[in-house]
């Protein structure tokens, strides 16, 4: 069973639950999925030991892939709303993914919540360290808040893990962010 003390480890802690919460979210859970058939204890509870909800309800990899697709379809035709919902629902069926993560935090940044936007793209760099995207993200965020330290260290971070297969846009975009930080640098 993953560790209530380790909150990188604990699906509990990454859904934001206190064990109070808990209690009664596993009680809800239950109620709900009884109702439909589903023995709503056992599968909360096998998420509470696996750390998953994808493996708590047997979803299968091609089910996953299908969301994700999805996800990018309503993303690219500009319903972000719905490409949201989709990348909450695919962070918690298998939180150990960055891209939904980073999906999570794109859709965050165009709704203007930076700082949720932000804790997605640290749980994407978390998970995948030597993914550059997550770093490019951060870095436009501290840029447009004028944080220019931080920007500074995200534009580091970028330029160590990137290999050159990053999206045409991210590099155009970083090499224009990267000359307005070096300018503000020398004034």
């Amino acid at each position: 069973m993953p560790s209530a003390d380790d909150p990188n480890n604990n699906p509990v802690a990454t859904l934001g639950l206190s064990p109070d919460a808990t209690k009664v979210a596993a009680h809800v859970f239950a109620a709900c999925t009884t109702k439909l058939g589903i023995n709503g204890n056992k599968v909360f509870k096998s998420f509470l030991e696996t750390g998953s909800f994808k493996a708590a309800l047997g979803v299968t990899d091609a089910a996953i892939e299908g969301l994700y697709g999805r996800a990018h379809q309503q993303f690219l035709i500009g319903q972000y709303d719905r490409a949201e919902e989709i990348f909450r629902t695919l962070c918690a069926l298998d939180r150990s993914r960055a891209d939904f993560w980073l999906g999570l935090g794109i859709c965050n940044r165009v709704r203007g919540d930076d700082d949720a936007a932000m804790r997605m793209f640290d749980k994407a760099a978390n998970l995948a360290p030597s993914d550059a995207t997550p770093h490019f993200h951060r870095f436009d965020i501290y840029m447009r808040t004028e944080n220019w330290a931080e920007a500074a260290k995200a534009c580091d971070l970028f330029e160590a893990n990137r290999d050159g297969t990053e999206h045409d846009n991210i590099a155009k975009s970083f090499l224009k962010l990267r000359t307005a930080l070096e300018m503000r640098q020398t004034e």
